[in-house]
């Protein structure tokens, strides 16, 4: 028999077998090397993330910012750079912070997108290849922003190629949490030396949690970076939001004229890079909450996770429990399948679900 998840989620008892909280500990599917995994509560990849929840997040990055200020005031330009998926909200909350005091800074984040700029891969992700847009105007410094810092490898090999490529000789790090060994972080650091660049570090959990990264080391016959290739951009019918000025996730993120529905409430489900947008529709919308449809595979562990729907070839929705209706989809043109997919699965489990239009 068919679950009616319509009146599982309405149960208080369902809703309590998800409590949100800061940080999530799960665990990988189909990955041996790195079966040990961590969430946050303002990706909305476990539970739904609310307005209050994104405030509670960007008040910790305030108080890191004020750290890092302490540190070295930022220059008049900083580049705030966010790796998809998981650095696409961290980044966003970064950003808006960081531009209340510099107006001047920009923001990019890597897109699994077809694109121009620096094609690098992710080895240990379950989605590797990436492409980060080159800015359009030289930065001042670097500033990642992550959720988990892991091994720090495709952050090094980013930073030495954008310095390279931008003639800059100041990165800076922030992430909620970092949990590589010590060694790997003196290694870090000694390779940035040598190429005569400065850094700082700050998190929001500093040390490195029970399970981390392991010891794997930097240290190889060549540093590693990416490719520096280019590869062109397929084209993209005019209604597509993801090219250039009207997608976030690949360029000029700062833009706050994208007109966004208002007057919105329940559960906001963005596939993939679409939570760039679906952030900002949480902060404009406060009865909404984001859920994310994402690429991460995690196994079920009856703590944190106690159900999953397969969503098409590759992607992952949480925890139906916590949904609250109506059911909102929001997804890139360009990933128009794995919208229809989730509506049809969604619906065949008793839901209702209304397609989100954005129209530049």
């Amino acid at each position: 028999m068919t679950q009616d998840w319509t009146k599982e989620i309405r149960s208080p008892a369902a809703r309590a077998r998800a409590p949100e909280r800061p940080v999530y500990r799960l665990r990988r599917e189909n990955n041996a090397r790195r079966r040990n995994a961590m969430t946050f509560s303002c990706l909305g990849k476990v539970t739904g993330t609310t307005p209050s929840t994104l405030g509670f997040w960007s008040g910790a990055l305030e108080r890191v910012l004020h750290d890092a200020w302490r540190h070295r005031p930022p220059t008049r330009a900083p580049l705030v750079i966010g790796l998809a998926e998981s650095g696409i909200i961290p980044s966003a909350l970064f950003h808006q912070i960081l531009r209340r005091r510099r107006p001047g800074a920009g923001w990019i984040c890597s897109t699994r997108r077809p694109s121009a700029g620096i094609v690098f891969s992710e080895h240990h992700s379950h989605a590797p290849d990436h492409v980060l847009p080159c800015p359009e105007t030289r930065p001042t410094e670097l500033w990642f922003v992550e959720d988990e810092i892991t091994t720090g490898r495709t952050l090094l090999g980013l930073s030495l190629e954008l310095c390279r490529r931008l003639d800059q000789r100041c990165v800076r790090y922030i992430a909620f949490t970092d949990v590589r060994t010590a060694k790997m972080q003196q290694e870090f650091g000694a390779i940035l030396s040598e190429y005569g660049i400065s850094f700082s570090l700050h998190t929001i959990f500093p040390g490195a949690p029970e399970g981390g990264a392991g010891p794997e080391s930097l240290r190889l016959d060549e540093p590693p970076a990416p490719t520096g290739r280019a590869l062109d951009a397929d084209p993209a019918p005019e209604s597509a939001w993801h090219f250039p000025d009207c997608r976030p996730a690949l360029r000029r993120q700062f833009h706050t004229d994208i007109p966004l529905p208002t007057g919105l409430s329940g559960s906001l489900l963005a596939v993939g890079e679409a939570v760039d947008l679906g952030v900002r529709m949480i902060q404009c919308n406060p009865g909404l909450q984001l859920h994310h449809i994402t690429l991460s595979p995690w196994e079920v562990d009856d703590v944190h996770i106690h159900n999953r729907v397969k969503i098409g070839d590759a992607f992952y929705l949480y925890n139906l429990q916590s949904l609250r209706p109506p059911l909102h989809i929001l997804n890139d043109p360009m990933d128009e399948a794995v919208g229809r997919a989730a509506r049809h699965t969604l619906a065949s489990m008793g839901f209702q679900v209304r397609q989100l239009m954005i129209t530049p």
